[in-house]
């Protein structure tokens, strides 16, 4: 057997540490991979495979196959496998190839996943994308989930004979790209029929204890956020945790955009198993799976992202409280009341963008020029909606009528820029 040569030596040891990914391995301008990676990229990818291997008396088909894609364009092929149902790990070059001695020191710099993914490309503009976890015990159930794009995070905890039904409705709920599942979730029959066959969901096993939890949860929202979940309840403790655990294992970067956790309680929202939703035809049909022809695609006339996205979480989450409920309808009857307001305020949001992904990728540092410049003008709008809802001065408009306008932020880009 022919002798490895350090770049090999160093690409096995890399991929040995993540077996269940397609290893992005840099070299120059290229994303390479090799082996049983190179055979699944080129087949699902449609990449010619070719490979490095000299020796003339070893057969093609002996040889060890690789295939590559440039690396200023690798976003589209990474959505691709994504979108399969694979993790690609990316290996970066970790310092000047001008400047190294011998061999380029190279590392995992990030594991995208299903459930993980931060590319315009891979995600869909009015719906949020969740890595969730679920922790299941005798009669506790616990269950947490992560917009990692926009930051948005939630958890509750369910309990008696019930809580594995609770968790499957809240599981079928927030519909996640991908699960945490602790063992005894994993080996739940309902859960893997309704991840794994109803909703196509990425699956991961990963067990935390409480004291690693509780020490993840304060790291990342402050104590106050152990305060908040339930003192009689370690569920959503330990889903949480997982989540968290996970998310730092595969994104290995700055997470601070995470920084507020919304735990609800059981019975603050209408609960809907799967079935219920899908007859209901709340956010799609049930023949085409299409949102148009479904509730949402009739209500929505949303100008932002992020308006799609919230209205179709209102729908997903239906408000039980009386007051929760007068307060929403009674900002709505103020819209529906003074027209010129509402079609200002429409005409104002309209193009703003996606600002909480936008903050997301300049946070993880995966933003470009054009997504800070789309920010600044996005930023920049903020003046005249506050100017617009200052015509309200109670309820929830009035409320919103006293955001920060971030003048001084679009002011340093701009200068900056």
């Amino acid at each position: 057997m022919a002798e490895l040569t350090p770049m090999m030596k160093q690409y096995l040891e890399i991929k040995e540490q993540n077996k269940d990914s397609i290893l992005f391995f840099r070299l120059g301008d290229f994303y390479e991979m090799f082996g049983a990676d190179a055979r699944t990229a080129s087949r699902e990818l449609d990449l010619t495979l070719t490979t490095r291997d000299k020796d003339k008396n070893k057969s093609f088909d002996e040889k060890v196959p690789m295939c590559g894609v440039p690396y200023h364009s690798s976003d589209g092929y990474i959505a691709r496998l994504i979108a399969k149902g694979y993790k690609v790990a990316i290996c970066e070059q970790t310092e000047d190839p001008a400047t190294a001695k011998g061999l380029v020191k190279r590392d995992i710099i990030r594991v995208v996943t299903p459930g993980t993914v931060l590319d315009d490309t891979s995600l869909e503009a009015g719906r949020s994308n969740f890595c969730a976890a679920a922790w299941l015990g005798e009669d506790k159930a616990g269950f947490a989930a992560c917009d990692i794009s926009t930051g948005q995070t939630h958890a509750t905890a369910f309990s008696g004979p019930d809580a594995g039904v609770h968790l499957l409705n809240e599981v079928a709920r927030f519909s996640p790209a991908e699960i945490i599942l602790n063992d005894a979730a994993a080996r739940d029959a309902a859960l893997q029929v309704l991840t794994e066959d109803k909703l196509s969901c990425h699956r991961e096993i990963r067990e935390t204890d409480g004291p690693a939890a509780r020490t993840r949860i304060a790291a990342q929202f402050g104590e106050q956020a152990l305060s908040d979940l339930p003192a009689d309840n370690y569920a959503p403790l330990l889903a949480l945790g997982n989540l968290l655990n996970y998310l730092h294992e595969t994104q290995r970067g700055d997470l601070h955009h995470i920084d507020t956790l919304d735990f609800y309680r059981q019975g603050q929202f209408m609960e809907l198993d799967l079935t219920a939703r899908r007859n209901l035809e709340l956010t799609e049909t049930l023949r085409s799976k299409e949102k148009k022809g479904s509730l949402l695609w009739v209500l929505d006339k949303t100008k932002t992202p992020m308006g799609g996205r919230m209205l179709r979480s209102w729908l997903e989450r239906p408000l039980l409280s009386v007051t929760d409920i007068d307060r929403r309808s009674s900002a709505v009857a103020a819209l529906v009341n003074d027209t010129m307001i509402r079609e200002e305020l429409a005409l104002a949001l309209t193009g703003i963008g996606d600002m909480e992904r936008l903050v997301g990728r300049i946070v993880y540092g995966t933003a470009g020029g054009r997504d800070v410049v789309a920010l600044k003008n996005a930023m920049a709008r903020l003046p005249h909606v506050k100017e617009l809802l200052s015509a309200f001065d109670r309820g929830r408009l009035g409320e919103l009528a006293q955001l920060d306008t971030l003048e001084d932020l679009t002011d340093l880009i701009g200068r900056t820029l």
